[in-house]
């Protein structure tokens, strides 16, 4: 197979297509029985192949039996082709659109209620955590947060890169905080919160009734709800569902509604 060939091949033609073009390509006209002689084509075939250039707008034919006269349309027509293709793929795109959301809410409506629950242990594990909630797509956290935690107490370095990562990515949240006294108006860290911190974490304290009654973080996002424990235990768990993913959110709102503007 020539080169040309292989090109008119990638534009949609077939390869017996190509040969019958090619052999007719600058002639006046050519009849089938010279076709399938300079092709090695057999006639039935060279025929079929014929029709299907006529419809591609790439032949057209004159008289009739065995008179009929094929001649093959200038190259130029090629790129009404190739537009005729590309208009086919853009209905098709189009189509396409409508039919991904049809088949979501298909799933949606006969799909059950599927629990994931995964246990993480060790810091790398804490990290494999972090980062999922980092690629979140709905971009948002809920989180509650004790005085003490494991971003509190690990490497600064990696609670920078936590932080900063959370600005790149523009993740906005709610955050409950644990207030105890000698903390007041600093973060779960013991940095003075800033205008800016107020800003991007949106934070709250805890009623006075929760201090120093847990060590978790928890953070709510997507449909997951995630459980990072202290630094001493360092253990996370990761909850994939929407019916518990609610159920905490409410719980959450709870709490969100009785805490303490800072």
């Amino acid at each position: 197979m020539s080169n040309v060939e292989e090109q008119l091949n990638a534009l949609g033609l077939t390869s017996t297509e190509a040969k019958i073009y090619l052999a007719g390509l600058g002639r006046s006209g050519i009849g089938v029985q010279e076709l399938s002689k300079e092709t090695q084509v057999k006639r039935p075939t060279v025929y079929h192949a014929l029709e299907t250039l006529i419809q591609k707008g790439l032949v057209s034919k004159k008289g009739t039996g065995a008179r009929r006269i094929f001649h093959m349309s200038s190259p130029e027509n090629i790129g009404h082709l190739l537009d005729s293709q590309i208009a086919g793929l853009e209905e098709q795109k189009k189509g396409l659109e409508i039919l991904i959301p049809l088949l979501i809410a298909r799933i949606d409506e006969t799909s059950s209620e599927t629990i994931e629950v995964s246990q993480y242990e060790g810091i790398e594990g804490i990290k494999m955590v972090v980062e999922e909630a980092l690629y979140c797509k709905k971009r948002h956290w809920d989180i509650i947060a004790p005085k003490r935690n494991f971003f509190s107490e690990f490497d600064k370095n990696y609670a920078q890169y936590y932080l900063s990562s959370r600005r790149r990515r523009g993740i906005t949240s709610r955050s409950l905080w644990e207030k105890t006294l000698e903390d007041a108006k600093h973060t779960p860290g013991g940095h003075k919160v800033t205008p800016e911190t107020v800003k991007e974490r949106n934070p709250r304290y805890l009623p006075s009734v929760m201090s120093g009654k847990f060590a978790s973080v928890m953070i709510l996002f997507d449909d997951k709800v995630a459980l990072i424990s202290s630094y001493k235990t360092l253990t996370a768990v990761l909850i994939r569902s929407t019916e518990i993913h609610e159920f905490m959110k409410t719980m959450f709102e709870g709490l969100w509604q009785g805490s303490e503007e800072l």
